[in-house]
């Protein structure tokens, strides 16, 4: 064995072994760290307003739509692929769920129905356009997008204020044991998609396609069904949250969903520097968006300009991403 090898393969002092170490698991633990150190922060500049359960509930429900649409943008980047649409099929959503309302009269149950059924609908065109039509995720979804909003305005053509059922504005007023109901079916959605891709064939299946589609096509993964399901799914939150927005604000306006395309990117980025196996994760993505929410709520309360929270969530989908590709270069090199 050569002086070099038996260099490299000798073991490192304890103090650099604890250093080393020490790096690792900052890396591993770095969006908790980040998360407590904001809201740590936030508590010691206004410890009147910020360290109450008001505000927290309030942190909660604003969040929920930004966390249903992180969900489904985390299950598109876990099979490496990309989708730029989401916030346009929110809009197309959005206008086909309350205009069936407003325009034809029906009730609550089938106003959610139609919204998701858009969302699906559009997630099913990105998916059979990536997996089976080879158009890269980036062109395709775009298209997509691009579409969904020619169909949103030709529906719509304005904002709609009149004719949502009472029983479709409660989903934002509702509250169970005093949390908001939105809420609740975030982490309900959050919950689900856990499950989904931790303990089910089809998680498996969307790992293994991400980690390396060939040979995951080799080892008899359907890889292109993996794909399109992961674009419905996607499509679906979309959907779920245009519900949601449309709800809290007792309206339809133009192009509800286009502002949440990039904190949607922000907090799934952030949730891949959860763990140690630099994968994106659902309860990463969960806990990246109440780490932006957080951040928007403490800067209000600071009285910061409202640019401030674009400028803080491009900041944040910067290093996030920076910090990701240097973990990455890091783990080759070991």
């Amino acid at each position: 064995m050569s002086t070099a090898t038996e260099r490299r393969a000798a073991p490192l002092p304890r103090a650099e072994r604890g250093r080393l170490s020490a790096r690792r698991l900052a890396e591993r633990w770095s969006l908790v760290l980040a998360f407590l150190a904001a809201f740590v922060f936030f508590s010691a500049a206004r410890p009147d307003a910020f360290l109450t359960w008001d505000n927290a509930r309030a942190i909660l429900d604003d969040s929920s739509v930004l966390c249903v649409l992180a969900i489904g943008v985390t299950v598109i980047l876990l099979i490496n692929e990309f989708d730029l649409s989401v916030g346009f099929v929110a809009g197309l959503a959005g206008a086909a769920g309350v205009s069936v309302m407003a325009f034809h009269g029906w009730g609550a149950g089938a106003a959610v129905a139609v919204a998701l059924a858009a969302g699906a609908a559009a997630g099913l065109a990105n998916g059979v356009a990536v997996a089976y039509l080879r158009i890269p995720s980036f062109i395709a979804t775009l298209a997509v997008g691009s579409i969904a909003t020619a169909i949103e305005l030709a529906i719509t053509r304005t904002a709609i204020f009149e004719g949502l059922s009472p029983s479709y504005l409660e989903i934002a007023t509702t509250r169970v044991a005093g949390v908001p109901l939105r809420a609740i079916i975030a982490g309900g959605v959050a919950l689900l998609f856990l499950v989904l891709l931790r303990t089910t064939v089809y998680g498996r299946h969307a790992t293994a396609v991400g980690d390396n589609p060939t040979a995951a096509r080799l080892a008899g993964v359907p890889v292109e069904r993996v794909k399109v399901l992961a674009f419905v799914l996607a499509g679906l939150t979309a959907g779920l949250a245009a519900v949601l927005v449309t709800s809290s604000g007792a309206q339809y306006y133009p192009n509800l969903g286009t502002g949440y395309l990039l904190p949607a990117y922000a907090a799934a980025f952030l949730g891949l520097s959860l763990g140690g196996g630099l994968r994106f994760n659902v309860l990463g993505s969960y806990l990246g968006v109440l780490l932006l929410g957080m951040l928007t709520t403490g800067l209000t309360m600071m009285n910061q300009p409202s640019w401030t929270t674009q400028l803080v969530q491009g900041l944040v989908l910067v290093v996030a991403v920076a910090g990701i590709a240097l973990r990455r270069r890091g783990a080759v090199g070991r």
